[in-house]
């Protein structure tokens, strides 16, 4: 009984089955199991509701899956039809036993995600969230994005953003009227230089040679800063162009450009300098602050805006002072901080002495945040204009807050906890250390919200969260999930006896007693506990894994914790058992490689395939490759495994090209243990001279961590096997921190597209982004792009428009056995495309 509940502490089996449906009933989803003559076991309360079957049906006997299926069809579930033959179809699928996922919109607006896989000892388990609320956020995101194309377009000024590959990205129909560019030569990536030819041709720029005008303005925009200028056309129109470089996480990812017609702006302007009243104009109109000084730096004009935003006094400014003056009065006041006044005054005065244009924001020791535009003035002095966007930015902070804190507590919440914490299993992953996960729930907090009110509930809460954060290290996650759910993430530790030991000092911390609305409280705390990598190797098996914990640690009764499956004696047993057998595979060459097809993206032709490597257990089951080929780079075994691979590979095209596929090539991944080995290079010529093929057949695929873990031995092995006429492909890329520096150094041909990333483009605009800016990077760099995991022709059609060169995934063809795949070649039209 104990190896059929490796979970549980031993139980009599009715104190096992009782726990397991408790534990059903308080899921937070639906949840139906069935046996393998598809007749429902059970189910627990909120998929009944969330089905809204009938609570009678699940009386007495229970229904099959065909019962459930037909009673949805009579009811309209599936649509207009005939309920017999829309019931047939789904048993159909339902037999096959795959795993499967899908979202299903119910006729009450009801969205649910719903996702099935088979039991090991047969049947199948469901699984259904309500998505509805993330469904009616996505689409509400969608009309935003409507709204502010509407803006754009509506905009008086010409609007262009440039990447910073300077490859035009958003553009509005008055930026081509402003600069008289033709419609069909302004799209979608266009490069800079290709829009800024048509001016230099007719000439706008000067005479001479176009085509060093333009690569002179390239050179200028590729140093990305902010530039205010003015433009006179041949036509006689005068444009104000205003560029700003864009910022994201500390590096320029390009610009943006406004191009305003100031024509007539400019006659009024020359007016008034005939007519004297330029400064009064200027003084009247702006509604921001304005200064004014002359040739010789002394203040002309400075209105009551900019009188109040820089702190000054209306006796100070009618004194008309020197530039050096307010300067020397601003620093004795700390206005710059702490600086040598006199020189600094000088250094200030001598820039003003030769004005450019500018734009900056300055913070004033009162927090006043003042945006400040400068420009020259045509005969002699400068002009200043002041603009208070202290509101602008506060909002902008608060905005980036409420996006990753809690707002009751000021904790992570839970989209900064899932960032955070998958960035620390990457980490822990690759540097191969340990985290511990801590999932705390306050005890009986129903009680305090209930019978004290939500006020002393959120205080509570607030409470509990500064006790949390001063128990732990800075360096540690404390988040708050929702309600009295928070997680604590203990990164880089040591022993799993530190996890243990934290664990008690927060339940010492937490049980201190709180007075709130005068009532001493008692508080009381359950923290389940799990440890990367044993107890889940990704974020969301390291969370169910903690939450379950807990649970468990209720169930003991409260206020205590629980380690998730402490028992590592079974561990270690299936490791030891997972050992000999792979020595045993490598030894008996009992590796297999599957073939998983490359395509072309825009032809579908099929270019050649990866090879991939597969291993049935003794015992019968398949091994994932994640499971054993870490084990056999521990264990010294990956050269002898990837020796075996790359001569399976390269005898299976052999074979191709004889068959008359002469034109297909072959991946096959490298790991970085095979990196390091000198050898390497001399293994791949002796395998590609005994197959009798070409090196550029070949294309060997490593991945980011790999390459960059030793960056200068990496780039030295693999220009010894790019010598061999062999292509490298930089796989998984984007999941890594590859170095762009080092992956202009890397002699690579490819780079692959991570799955993640191509799998949620089409509902995840950040994953849409990556994928476009990898493929723009790749290109950029001169390689060839290919796009892992392509599952849906949506996917495909998305990564065409962006150019992407090779396509590979299930949408195409999952990995086949050698003889299935000369099998399904011999089945292409002219033994090269896909229909």
């Amino acid at each position: 009984m104990n190896q059929q509940l490796p979970f549980f502490s031993p139980l009599a089996l009715q104190d096992a089955l009782k726990l397991s449906r408790e534990m059903l009933e308080h899921l937070p989803v639906g949840i139906a199991l069935f046996d393998p003559e598809l007749r429902l076991l059970s189910v627990n309360r909120l998929a009944i509701e969330m089905l809204e079957f009938p609570k009678e049906m699940f009386s007495g006997e229970m229904p099959t899956l065909e019962d459930l299926l037909y009673f949805n069809a009579c009811r309209g579930e599936y649509g207009p039809g005939d309920p017999h033959e829309q019931t047939r179809k789904r048993m159909e699928l339902a037999l096959r036993l795959e795993p499967h996922r899908f979202v299903r919109k119910r006729p009450d607006g009801m969205v649910l995600d719903v996702i099935g896989a088979p039991l090991p000892g047969g049947g199948f388990v469901s699984i259904y969230t309500d998505i509805t609320e993330h469904e009616r956020n996505a689409t509400a995101m969608r009309d935003q994005a409507l709204y502010l194309r509407s803006v754009l377009a509506h905009l008086p000024q010409g609007i262009s953003v440039f990447d910073e590959q300077l490859r035009l990205k958003c553009w509005n129909d008055k930026f081509l009227e402003v600069l008289d560019l033709p419609p069909e030569g302004v799209y979608p990536d266009v490069p800079f230089e290709d829009l800024i030819r048509y001016p230099a041709r007719r000439g706008e720029f000067g005479p001479g040679d176009p085509e060093a005008y333009v690569q002179q303005r390239r050179e200028w925009a590729l140093r990305f800063e902010p530039h205010r200028l003015e433009r006179t056309r041949p036509t006689g129109r005068t444009h104000l162009i205003e560029g700003c470089p864009m910022q994201a996480d500390g590096r320029t990812v390009g610009f943006v450009s406004s191009y305003i017609d100031i024509t007539e702006n400019k006659a009024r302007e020359a007016a008034l300098t005939e007519k004297n009243e330029l400064l009064q104009t200027l003084a009247d109109n702006l509604p921001c602050g304005v200064s004014i000084f002359d040739r010789n730096l002394h203040l002309v004009l400075m209105n009551d805006e900019a009188i109040r935003l820089l702190g000054f006094s209306r006796e100070l400014v009618n004194q008309c002072p020197h530039f050096s003056e307010l300067a020397r009065f601003n620093a004795e006041r700390g206005e710059y901080g702490a600086v040598d006044v006199e020189a600094f005054v000088a250094d200030l005065t001598a820039k003003a002495l030769h004005p450019t244009h500018h734009r900056l924001e300055r913070v004033r020791p009162n927090g006043v945040v003042i945006d400040l535009v400068g420009a020259p003035i045509p005969h002699g002095g400068f002009v200043t204009l002041y603009s208070d966007v202290t509101e602008q930015r506060n909002a902008a902070r608060a905005i980036e807050r409420l996006a990753h804190h809690d707002t009751l507590t000021g904790l992570a919440n839970r989209y900064a906890l899932e960032a955070r914490l998958d960035q620390l299993v990457a980490d822990a992953r690759r540097h191969n250390r340990r985290l511990a996960v801590l999932f705390l729930d306050m005890d009986n907090f129903k009680g305090i919200n209930d019978s004290m009110g939500h006020g002393v509930g959120d205080e509570f809460l607030r409470v509990t969260a500064q006790r949390l954060r001063s128990a732990v290290r800075e360096n540690d996650i404390v988040a708050r999930l929702g309600g009295d759910e928070f997680v604590v993430v203990l990164s880089d530790m040591g022993e799993p006896q530190h996890a243990l030991s934290a664990a008690t000092k927060l339940l010492e911390q937490l049980s201190q007693p709180v007075t709130l609305a005068g009532q001493e409280l008692s508080p009381s705390t359950s923290i389940g506990i799990c440890f990367f990598p044993q107890d889940g190797r990704d974020r969301g098996s390291l969370m169910q894994s903690a939450d379950i914990a807990m649970y468990q640690a209720k169930q003991m009764g409260k206020g205590t914790y629980r380690c998730f499956d402490p028992a590592m004696m079974e561990v270690a047993t299936q490791r030891a058992a997972m050992e000999r057998a792979l020595k045993e595979a490598v030894a008996c060459k009992r590796f297999e490689v599957h073939y998983q097809p490359l395509v072309d993206c825009r032809s579908r032709a099929v270019l050649g395939c990866e090879a991939l490597i597969r291993w049935q257990h003794p015992e019968g089951h398949w091994v994932a490759p994640l499971d054993f080929i870490p084990l056999a780079e521990e264990l010294g075994l990956i050269n002898q495994v990837g020796e075996q691979v790359l001569q399976l590979a390269c005898s299976a095209l052999a074979q191709w090209h004889r068959e008359g596929h002469a034109h297909l090539g072959m991946s096959v991944n490298l790991s970085a243990v095979q990196l390091r080995n000198p050898l390497l290079p001399e293994q791949i010529a002796d395998i590609l001279h005994m197959n009798g093929l070409p090196g550029t057949a070949l294309t060997l695929e490593i991945t980011e961590s790999v390459a960059m873990q030793d960056p200068q031995t990496s780039i030295h092995r693999l220009e010894q096997i790019r010598a061999l006429g062999v292509r490298l492909a930089m796989d998984d890329f984007g999941t890594g921190y590859s170095s762009l520096a080092y992956l202009q150094r890397l002699p690579l041909n490819i780079l692959k597209l991570d799955r993640s990333f191509v799998q949620e483009m089409e509902t995840n605009p950040n994953d849409a982004a990556i994928c476009t800016a990898s493929i723009g990077l790749a290109h950029h760099l001169g390689l060839i792009v290919v796009a892992e995991g392509v599952e849906t022709e949506a996917q495909h059609a998305f990564l065409d428009s962006l150019g992407c060169d090779v396509c590979q995934g299930y949408l195409f063809s999952r990995p086949l056995p050698g003889d299935a795949l000369r099998q399904w070649l011999s089945t292409l039209p002219g033994g090269r495309a896909l229909p």
